[in-house]
């Protein structure tokens, strides 16, 4: 059982991929953009058990590592996502007021999609990344936050939908 939902949400990823790579990079948004499989990967694990969640966050790392826009180091997202994506999943679980409410989902989700811009951020200057000046990465870190919370709405009804199929196995 295990194996079948690790391999659909794989294949799930797999397919956000193709299509952050494909499309939304090739769209230049004011203010830097947004991230496809970041957005996704943390609606998934917010309403996802916390160990599952790290799963998700691993599968969504690798993904996110292997985009040609990444500068870092193989791996820097993968440690990111994985910690990431259990502490939304952690903080979240077991509230049914954050989970079964749509707007508390995209408030909680956009909050941390900034979140964990800043932690990449942080992680990448241990690393030594150059990342370039203070306004630059200030005016990402806005962008990625402000284009989260407008997508948002739009992301949460399939990514919700993907889950249940992947984990209930309804169509």
């Amino acid at each position: 059982m295990w194996r079948r939902e690790i391999v659909l949400s794989t294949l799930t990823f797999a397919g956000l991929f193709i299509a952050q790579e494909a499309f939304v990079n090739q769209v230049h948004l004011p203010l830097g953009g947004f991230s496809l499989i970041l957005l996704a990967a943390l609606i998934w694990s917010s309403i996802h058990e916390p160990e599952l969640a790290a799963v998700t966050g691993f599968i969504a790392g690798i993904f996110m590592d292997l985009s040609l826009s990444n500068d870092g180091p193989f791996g820097h997202w993968t440690l990111v996502m994985v910690i990431s994506c259990f502490a939304i999943s952690y903080l979240g679980y077991g509230d049914d007021a954050v989970n079964s409410n749509p707007a508390g989902l995209i408030l909680m989700t956009s909050s941390a999609v900034v979140a964990t811009i800043v932690f990449y951020i942080f992680i990448g200057l241990l690393f030594g990344l150059d990342l370039g000046n203070l306004a630059q990465v200030l005016r990402n870190i806005i962008g990625f936050g402000l284009w989260s919370a407008l997508l948002a709405p739009i992301v949460v009804p399939f990514i919700t939908k993907a889950h249940l199929i992947v984990y209930s196995g309804q169509k």
